[in-house]
């Protein structure tokens, strides 16, 4: 993507849901998404009313966002790319004993605000490390691989790193109500 290029808004509507060839979609609630309390510069989620019901702040023990009625099932662990590199440079330890308890949720990932790209180009001043770029990368494909913990690579866009991360948690709350209601894990009839 060119650097002139402008990323579409979020969609206004709600996901379709269907069920005998008719729209369940508003008998599906959306989610309360909970919000860490030492998460300090958090995602509000104003914007994206279409997905979200409201933002509850709490501590959560693993993870900075989770839904309500899910906290024992979901986590989203959510990183820019200084508090990335910061973590997996100079509190690698203590990172991952926190990943291997984010293991333990049936649904988690690791959302870093950055995309791959930025994760492999060398860093610049601001960001204030001797980091190496493959040092960084390498360090999430391990977590990844140990831990089972899916990388989000977003961006370094706030507004579309927080549209990926409301998305994300929508989505899973949506197939979890659908089948924690005998509804099924599709959002139509037909969908594998």
């Amino acid at each position: 993507m060119s650097s002139d290029t402008t990323p579409v808004s979020p969609p206004s509507g709600r996901l379709l849901v269907k069920r005998g060839g008719h729209s369940i979609t508003r008998q599906v609630p959306k989610p309360v998404v909970i919000v860490d309390t030492r998460e300090k510069t958090s995602f509000l989620f104003q914007e994206l009313g279409n997905w979200i019901a409201g933002v509850e702040r709490r501590n959560l023990k693993v993870g900075d966002y989770s839904v309500v009625g899910m906290e024992t099932l979901l986590a989203l662990e959510r990183k820019s790319l200084t508090d990335l590199i910061s973590t997996l440079m100079q509190h690698r330890a203590s990172f991952f004993a926190s990943c291997e308890q984010l293991a333990q949720f049936r649904w988690k990932a690791l959302l870093v605000e950055a995309t791959y790209e930025d994760i492999k180009s060398p860093y610049d001043e601001d960001l204030c490390t001797q980091a190496h770029p493959n040092a960084v990368s390498g360090s999430l494909d391990a977590l990844e691989a140990r831990f089972g913990i899916p990388v989000i690579y977003a961006s370094r866009n706030r507004a579309l790193a927080e549209e990926k991360a409301a998305s994300w948690l929508f989505k899973h709350f949506t197939y979890w109500w659908l089948e924690t209601n005998g509804l099924g894990r599709v959002l139509q009839e037909g969908d594998l």
